[in-house]
């Protein structure tokens, strides 16, 4: 391939950094409301900022470890809610190719060979596919677009239970701790919805790369 960005799993989730990291300062904000209302009602909006900007560069730490506490598959369990062979390209011959209309099927199996039929032999099939096409932009788009909301889902559903653990700690009332784990798991529940499609897409975009190739691009 002539392209030579980097398209890496690693690569693509170092620049959802920033994102990971705007998704925590939003929820920290939240929670500071949520604990000390009267503290933020008095502050200035100069305080306000100051906060803020303290939250982005404080951050990028905490946002790696969250999204480094569970694996790829653990992660995957959480989005598509299958403990096993949860990965998105287990599926990738049975359900997702023959689920997008621009994957010509017969044109497909000219180009890759024959459908496998388990779900590991799928997902393994489906990876080896991809590392021929991860630089193609549809392709690595949807990769990225995967994998952050895919963190987030998982960070967000491992702060329901420990944030409103630590506001009782500090004697914050139920009320505002119900609606703390509401918010986050509320957070989870659209995030995983949002991996999940992604997830999907990003399966049937490297399969329709191979099922419409072009010269120099895809190789069996």
């Amino acid at each position: 391939m002539n392209d030579t960005k980097d398209y890496s799993s690693r690569t693509l989730k170092g620049r959802n950094l920033a994102w990971l990291v705007a998704t925590l300062v939003l929820d920290v904000l939240i929670l500071l409301v949520l604990a000390f209302p009267t503290a933020i009602q008095e502050m200035s909006p100069t305080a306000i900022a100051a906060i803020r900007a303290g939250l982005t560069v404080l951050l990028p730490i905490p946002a790696l470890i969250f999204s480094s506490l569970l694996s790829a598959d653990q992660k995957a369990v959480l989005v598509f809610w299958r403990l096993k062979n949860p990965l998105p390209g287990a599926r990738a011959f049975s359900v997702y190719a023959h689920a997008d209309h621009r994957i010509d099927l017969v044109n497909l199996k000219s180009q890759v060979g024959d459908f496998p039929v388990g779900a590991r032999d799928q997902n393994a099939k489906w990876y080896g596919l991809y590392r021929q096409v991860a630089s193609d932009a549809s392709v690595a788009d949807s990769h990225k677009n995967y994998l952050l909301f895919r963190d987030i889902a998982a960070m967000s559903l491992l702060l329901v239970p420990a944030l409103p653990v630590a506001m009782y700690l500090i004697g914050v009332d139920k009320t505002r701790i119900l609606i703390s784990a509401t918010w986050f798991l509320s957070q989870y529940l659209v995030s995983a919805w949002a991996a999940r499609t992604t997830g999907i897409r990003f399966v049937q975009n490297v399969l329709a790369v191979h099922a419409n190739p072009r010269e120099g691009v895809v190789r069996k």
